[in-house]
């Protein structure tokens, strides 16, 4: 495996003060189905823009999801998978933009029967741009997306990068870091729109300075708890 390209623990510290999600995808998850489990979550995170969700569940009843899904996918699984979810939302109506972002949720839903899935993990614009820094998909000299990508492949790409750097037991954990980290260089403060990945790497680098200087002078980085005891 791969080394995690950021602090997983605490990035993901930040997840349930910046976000009402956790315990609304908990709850959710402990539903058996996938229709269960989507309808639990159709308001979650605004994937109720696409309209209502009945159009939905007779999608997620049509497919047949152990045909989508492979136990040890590769990029041509997880690339094919995405374009059946997709293909079956768009026919529908559900979907009418080339967005993957609900197909790959839908597709978590289904992989994560007893544990969040590692090989399926959420998909969205923060944790895309997050990846899209991480990986190096960018040159310094180019921003971040505005959204998710659209292609397939670069869907799978991301999948696989996850899954080959995630640590065992921590999937959810670690998409919650990218989550909060894509979050997090995506408002840098930047006269364009979005942050160009030159000007990230500035305040990356400051802040790991500081960090570093401060853990050196004394001993602690973010805030020196057993002094505040005294």
């Amino acid at each position: 495996m791969l080394t995690p390209p950021l602090n997983i623990d605490y990035w993901a510290s930040l997840y349930p003060v910046y976000t009402d999600y956790a315990d609304q995808y908990e709850d959710a998850m402990d539903a058996c189905t996938v229709k269960s489990r989507a309808r639990q979550l159709w308001d979650w995170k605004g994937l109720n823009r696409n309209g209502p969700f009945d159009p939905v569940e007779s999608v997620i009843e049509q497919l047949d999801w152990g045909d989508c899904l492979s136990e040890d996918p590769n990029d041509e699984d997880r690339k094919a998978a995405i374009e059946t979810v997709s293909t079956e939302l768009q026919n529908a109506g559900v979907v009418t933009t080339k967005s993957l972002v609900t197909s790959a949720f839908l597709l978590h839903l289904a992989a994560s029967e007893d544990n969040y899935s590692k090989e399926y993990p959420i998909y969205d614009r923060r944790v895309w741009n997050a990846y899209v820094y991480l990986w190096g998909v960018r040159d310094t000299d180019q921003q971040l997306f505005t959204q998710a990508s659209q292609d397939t492949t670069k869907y799978a790409n991301f999948c696989r990068g996850f899954s080959d750097t995630c640590p065992d037991g921590k999937a959810q954990k670690y998409e919650r870091a990218l989550f909060m980290f894509g979050r997090f260089i995506a408002n840098l403060p930047s006269e364009e729109s979005p942050t160009p990945i030159e000007k990230i790497d500035d305040y990356l680098e400051t802040q790991e300075r500081a960090l570093a200087s401060k853990h050196d002078e004394a001993g602690y980085i973010l805030v020196d708890i057993e002094g505040r005891k005294r």
